[in-house]
């Protein structure tokens, strides 16, 4: 029998419907704020939005698609947005999309990664480039770098998980150290 691995799927820009992910983990986690960097068009922010109670969106251009009434929206840079957010501004779910670069997202994660409850997660999209094509920087970048230095950094605060396929979405959870499961 030939083994099965992910090399054997085509490389299509996108194998994994993370918008479809995203839409169920914010029904399931409904979120009393969610924060979105790198809007784009705006597919994410409008199928998540319904799930939410509030959402801050932060992107340098305009979506194309209409801004949910229970959004506001930052047309800035993360790092300006960071600049003047309230240093005690708390989220249940984040997802970075901005800046495709390992630089920057890393730097989003940092910015972010203290603002995020107890049990809270974050999305970090491009993580799983399916080949050394993707790494350019109209695609993925070289953000997958990103995922492997959280990882390697912050495994006592934040329980990490890539899914391989791609351009791939990486989950983290923000755990405490002295509780990991929920119920304890």
């Amino acid at each position: 029998m030939k083994p099965i691995h992910l090399r054997n799927i085509p490389p299509p820009a996108e194998t994994f419907d993370h918008f479809g992910f995203l839409e169920f983990m914010a029904s399931w986690i409904k979120p009393e704020k969610y924060l979105e960097l790198g809007v784009s068009q705006g597919k994410s922010l409008v199928s998540i939005s319904p799930f939410c109670k509030e959402v801050i969106a932060v992107d340098l251009k305009f979506p194309s698609l209409p801004i949910p009434e229970n959004c506001i929206f930052f047309q800035t840079s993360t790092d300006s947005f960071f600049e003047t957010l309230d240093p005690e501004e708390m989220f249940d779910m984040v997802f970075i999309d901005a800046d495709h670069s390992h630089e920057q997202s890393f730097k989003d994660f940092l910015n972010v990664k203290d603002r995020v409850i107890e049990d809270g997660f974050i999305f970090l999209h491009d993580t799983y480039p399916y080949s050394e094509e993707f790494t350019s920087p109209g695609l993925c970048n070289d953000t997958y770098k990103t995922a492997f230095r959280i990882k390697e950094k912050f495994s006592d605060s934040f329980e990490c998980i890539t899914f391989p396929f791609n351009p791939g979405l990486t989950l983290l959870k923000r755990i405490s150290r002295d509780k990991q499961l929920i119920w304890r």
